[in-house]
């Protein structure tokens, strides 16, 4: 029976050339907005160069140092991660590092800028990034504060055009530091990883820096097969009771939390105290917000649907004659719609990469990239069935429950 369901909607589809391709060209319109902001989720939120081991990555990015009259929102300081943040119960690796910032170099009269950032040699051992030129620099050379400096390939070109880095110095912020490694280009997407250039954390000579409670600083926590992140987060919830503060007088709590990048992204979205998160309320607040995208959309679809029906009054009169019960019309006209929208998903999906793929040829647009996987197309595939179920029950409920002699007449009921 599915069968023929199947063949009758192919049929149907191309009884009406121009309804057809106006519902097609709204469906696969809608789905193509849709699918871009999948994509770009997918590319922040799911495992990828370099942060392939994101699902076992718990981040420390806000945090609250406050007293009965202050507070003070900020990352968390060297200090407190060097001093107190280590050796979590259930962590396999811990790296300390900061975030990106602008660092200058000047080259030949030109002024060149780079997002930069200073990290620990852990932080290699979290991240996999590939190396075309060398390797990361060492604890040894973290502890000494030798100032080397791992770049990206995009980096090596801006300073040396095609020719090898690796040995070569370059000055940066007016300290010349040696290159000890080339990787290939960071996502700008890869909050956790993205920069042009990485250096040790011993080379950083911020004032203070180094004796800070709170900010400047960022964590990220390998964890240990098979270990629950609740257990290292209790863990850390711990840690924070011991802290010494320096003003006991002006701030004597700290809060905060590591956690995944979707309850970092909850607690940012929804302005949360640092700590708390929400990540099943950010979700609901997605998936109100795809359903209020589609809905004028699938309105329209109703209504073409619904004119798509009335022509076949008399086909309906017919069946009901014969004994076809309002259920298998039902299945049969919202088969008839799903097919419709796959359809019109698979536009959406070929025009979502379209679209991106034009879209990081312009300089302008931080390095991105985007590559159509199994999360994706699933996707694509429950929009296209949501959005064939939300225009096509409705219709196809109302044609159904019909009389006979009504539709034979043409008419509804």
């Amino acid at each position: 029976m599915l069968s023929n369901y199947l063949k009758m909607a192919w049929k149907v589809l191309g009884r009406r050339k121009f309804f057809t391709f106006i519902s097609l060209f709204g469906i696969g319109f809608t789905l193509t907005a849709l699918m871009v902001v999948v994509a770009m989720v997918d590319h922040q939120l799911a495992p990828s160069y370099p942060e392939t081991q994101l699902d076992r990555i718990l981040t420390v990015k806000r945090m609250r140092m406050h007293g009965d009259r202050s507070n003070w929102y900020a990352g968390p300081g060297f200090k407190f991660l060097d001093r107190y943040a280590r050796d979590l119960p259930g962590v396999e690796l811990m790296s300390i590092y900061t975030r990106p910032s602008e660092t200058s170099s000047f080259l030949e009269g030109r002024k060149l800028v780079f997002q930069s950032r200073f990290a620990d040699a852990a932080y290699w051992r979290v991240l996999h990034f590939a190396f075309l030129e060398g390797a990361p620099f060492t604890d040894a050379d973290d502890r000494d504060a030798n100032r080397v400096a791992v770049i990206t390939d995009s980096a090596r070109r801006r300073f040396f055009g095609d020719e090898p880095a690796l040995g070569k110095s370059v000055e940066l912020d007016g300290l010349e530091f040696r290159v000890v490694g080339v990787v290939r280009d960071v996502p700008a997407f890869r909050d956790i990883s993205h920069a042009e250039i990485w250096m040790p954390l011993g080379t950083q000579t911020a004032a203070g820096f180094h004796e800070s409670l709170i900010g400047g600083c960022l964590a990220a926590y390998l964890l240990a097969p098979d270990t629950e992140k609740k257990q290292v987060q209790a863990a850390f919830q711990e840690r924070l009771t011991r802290v010494a503060f320096d003003d006991p007088e002006r701030f004597h709590t700290m809060k905060g939390m590591p956690m995944t990048k979707l309850e970092n992204l909850a607690n940012e979205m929804l302005n949360l105290d640092p700590g708390e998160t929400a990540p099943r309320r950010l979700i609901l607040f997605a998936i109100l917000a795809v359903l209020a995208f589609m809905a004028l959309p699938a309105i329209n679809l109703i209504n073409i649907n619904l004119s798509r029906i009335y022509e076949r009054s008399g086909e309906i009169g017919v069946r009901k004659a014969f004994g076809a019960a309002s259920p298998d019309l039902v299945l049969q006209f919202v088969i008839e719609n799903v097919v419709l929208c796959l359809l019109g998903g698979l536009i959406g999906l070929v025009g979502a990469f379209v679209l991106l793929y034009i879209a990081v040829q312009f300089p302008q647009v931080p390095l991105l990239t985007f590559h159509l996987n199994w999360r994706i197309f699933l996707a694509a595939l429950a929009l296209a069935i949501v959005f064939g179920l939300l225009s096509g029950v409705g219709p196809a409920w109302k044609m159904s429950r019909q009389h006979p002699v009504n539709a034979l007449k043409g008419g509804a009921s």
